[in-house]
């Protein structure tokens, strides 16, 4: 008798311990994304020195004013006039990007695979920037809300700003508090969730977390600056031309975030570091 009691007050503790420790990860204990969300409920537009407006879309917008822009490096860098135009100060978030969907049930979700479906299915996740979307997916929300893709001109301009930064610190440094890159954080952090990496414009996000998709076609990644008309970068070109990246993401290192920097892609081809901000031009 004494034996089975003996049995009992050793095994009921370890099973409370263990049916608690299951519990609190499963159900209290919260993930590193939900643990970001306190900063992630406010919005930003006090961080903007320009104007700044709610979009169709119910995000932020921020008015980028029309002036000469740096664009492009080495022996493509130069200055030219970029008419005013206002930018998402953050990049679509998952949660932005099924609200388009419930509006558009006939548009295709994110390709979110295996595990990373979780990203598109569970609520802590929803401010995270979407990703997993072609080129062509991005211009059809930006285009749905009276927007598109920015050129490489607007994303530079908003970028780097009226001071032609090509970073906004010394990339001898490490910078984790301005931008998330080299893993530090590792995955994706929150839309706008590192304040201190605000551009000179007040967007946020331009220098990693995810590449962001641009409108311009990639010949070759010295190309010249594009500076003709946006909607002429619509067409669709034969063969394996990838799309203009900008800005870097999470996996990448600190040569990828300068802001005169272009990666290329597949657009028919979505990824998880690959998402995007709009342009609209009234």
């Amino acid at each position: 008798m004494r034996k089975l009691q003996s049995i009992i007050y050793v095994f009921i503790p370890i099973l409370l311990i263990v049916s608690g420790w299951v519990i609190f990860n499963k159900y209290i204990r919260p993930n590193h994304y939900q643990l970001l969300f306190p900063y992630s409920i406010f919005q930003f537009r006090n961080e903007a020195p320009t104007q700044s407006r709610i979009g169709s879309d119910d995000r932020v917008q921020i008015l980028i004013p029309e002036g000469k822009a740096s664009v492009g490096k080495n022996e493509y860098a130069e200055t030219v006039y970029a008419g005013d135009f206002w930018i998402d100060q953050i990049p679509v978030t998952v949660k932005a990007y099924k609200d388009f969907l419930k509006e558009n049930p006939s548009f295709l979700e994110p390709r979110y695979v295996d595990e990373y479906y979780k990203y598109w299915v569970q609520k802590e996740y929803e401010l995270l920037p979407v990703v997993f979307v072609s080129w062509g997916q991005a211009e059809d929300y930006c285009e749905f809300y009276g927007g598109h893709l920015p050129t490489e001109i607007q994303w530079e301009k908003a970028a780097r700003g009226p001071e032609g930064n090509i970073l906004y610190w010394d990339d001898s440094i490490k910078a984790f508090d301005k931008a998330n890159y080299d893993n530090f954080f590792g995955g994706k952090t929150l839309s706008g969730w590192l304040p201190r990496g605000k551009t000179l414009y007040g967007t946020m996000d331009m220098s990693g977390n995810v590449r962001e998709w641009a409108m311009e076609w990639m010949f070759d990644l010295d190309q010249p600056v594009y500076t003709g008309a946006w909607e002429d970068l619509r067409v669709i070109h034969e063969g394996t031309l990838g799309r203009m990246l900008k800005g870097g993401s999470y996996a990448d290192d600190v040569s990828h975030l300068r802001l005169n920097f272009r990666d290329a892609h597949d657009p028919n081809s979505p990824g998880l570091n690959r998402g995007f901000r709009c342009v609209y031009e009234k």
